[in-house]
């Protein structure tokens, strides 16, 4: 069972390199990385050096707050691994701070038991009336820049947002489908941590090349990452293939976890040793998010526990 981690990172490499070295222990896990083009990717070569069966993206990607950058840093991994001339079972899409809270060798039992199972669970939000999810299609979104965070007042923000509601007069009326080669997509929302197996991620990378409205869509929605890989894998014969599909509509991203356990009670929360036990609990494989330094005392109970 072999097994590519893909790595979307920005911040902590000391984190990276401390998760590298828990899951490149085994010789069947590798783990490619793409660093933000906006970082010094220096740090991160320095602390990486020297772990078997890590690999940087060759080309990188400056990657904003909800933008669709993101969603070309995914596709960087995801072809750097695909390209790599090894034969992977499964890929695994993490970001930055999250770390595995089972063993290597239970990782590796998890997906050699489940062999053949998607594990991308989809919300569908085509055609609600919820605007917590409407909104997502219904709105036009500019994210790709460096404004996203900053303050209602700054100028450049405010003709962002002034831009963005005009726009909005263009795609107010979008029913959340999307219509392409004879083909309709409705769209679905879900975490933007998964695992595919490798005829399905050989699908996906086919269909970004391949529809382009499609992803004209996908570039002016709200969080992207959050729906492009779950819309275009609900929509083909994969879906009966997730471990979970056909599921209704819920609200809260913490309700659509796959592999990854993490708490939102208004923002992602930091785990520190205060979770320990409830992480032991769980049947995720990894938790989000854990920090190099606040999480010290967890990152080494949990390596106590698994090494």
């Amino acid at each position: 069972m072999k097994i590519a981690f893909l790595n979307l990172c920005h911040t902590d490499p000391e984190l990276v390199a401390r998760c590298a070295r828990r899951l490149c222990k085994d010789p069947d896990f590798d783990m490619y990385v793409h660093v933000d083009a906006k970082q010094d990717i220096e740090p991160f070569k320095e602390a990486l050096k020297g772990i078997r069966g890590v690999y940087f993206t060759p080309n990188r990607h400056k990657v904003y707050w909800g933008g669709y950058n993101a969603i070309h840093a995914s596709f960087e991994l995801l072809r750097s691994a695909l390209n790599s001339g090894v034969h992977y079972d499964y890929y695994v899409m993490m970001q930055n701070l999250d770390y595995p809270i089972k063993s290597n060798d239970e990782i590796k039992k998890f997906f050699v038991d489940n062999k053949g199972k998607e594990f991308i669970r989809g919300c569908p939000i085509a055609g609600t009336s919820d605007w917590e999810f409407s909104r997502k299609y219904r709105l036009f979104y500019m994210k790709d820049n460096p404004y996203g965070k900053a303050s209602n007042t700054n100028p450049i923000k405010l003709l962002i947002t002034i831009a963005q509601m005009i726009m909005s007069i263009t795609t107010i009326s979008c029913n959340g489908t999307i219509h392409e080669k004879g083909q309709r997509f409705d769209l679905y929302y879900g975490c933007a941590q998964w695992a595919v197996t490798d005829e399905c991620a050989r699908y996906l990378d086919d269909f970004e090349k391949t529809h382009p409205k499609f992803n004209r869509k996908m570039k002016i929605m709200q969080f992207p990452d959050e729906e492009y890989f779950h819309t275009v894998v609900h929509n083909s014969k994969f879906k009966t293939s997730c471990f979970k599909y056909d599921e209704p509509i819920a609200r809260w991203l913490v309700n659509w976890r796959n592999l990854t356990y993490f708490e939102f009670p208004k923002e992602v929360s930091v785990m520190t040793m205060k979770d320990y036990q409830k992480l032991l609990s769980v049947p995720d494989l990894f938790c989000r998010k854990v920090r190099s330094d606040i999480s010290k005392d967890l990152l080494d109970e949990l390596d106590k526990e698994n090494l």
